[in-house]
């Protein structure tokens, strides 16, 4: 954490934290709502830890998003088997910060509350359709570069492939081998 207090950053990777793009940390480092400083020639804004932590605080952004060095991943399913062995599979298999939802309901707020980096969503969910879920993630703005895995015993092929054209990223068919789950996961990240 020592490290982590000493770091500036950078308008692009502010807005990554406080799910906003960099045109809006602009605006608020120019209207003197975040504070910083400028760099070279071209004026490149440079905010410090501890300006945006206290802009955080003040502003209700959770300070989660901040200091944590994990890869937040939110499960969706209303089987409690999932619920319970995907959350344990990617515990031990890299640093992830790992929430579990069993309706759409509680997706949504947990999306907002968390933003996740991966939503490993089940397409048949209890009270509403997980292509729903799916749409309202994409189309929020701090949410729509969040990766989602569907996962469904019910899907057909035809089915399969129309998920990418519904906003899914990828699609896993249950049941699955976990091994295949965590390198879907890693491939989403990108690691």
């Amino acid at each position: 954490m020592a490290d982590l207090k000493s770091k500036v950053f950078t308008s692009g990777e502010v807005a990554a934290i406080c799910g906003v793009s960099p045109d809006t940390v602009a605006r608020w480092f120019d209207l003197g709502q975040i504070e910083g400083y400028r760099l070279g020639p071209g004026g490149d804004r440079r905010i410090p830890y501890s300006s945006l932590r206290k802009f955080m605080i003040s502003h209700g952004v959770p300070l989660e998003r901040l200091e944590e060095d994990e890869y937040r991943i939110l499960v969706v399913d209303d089987d409690p088997y999932y619920l319970d062995i995907i959350p344990a599979a990617l515990a031990r298999s890299g640093d992830y910060r790992v929430f579990v939802a069993s309706t759409g309901f509680d997706a949504g707020a947990m999306v907002v509350e968390h933003t996740p980096h991966v939503l490993i969503l089940d397409i048949h969910l209890s009270d509403m359709d997980g292509r729903t879920v799916c749409h309202r993630v994409k189309e929020r703005q701090d949410t729509r570069n969040t990766r989602v895995l569907a996962i469904s015993g019910y899907l057909d092929d035809e089915e399969a492939r129309q998920l990418t054209k519904q906003g899914f990223d990828d699609y896993l068919a249950k049941p699955f081998e976990i091994s295949k789950l965590v390198e879907r996961v890693n491939r989403l990240l990108e690691i």
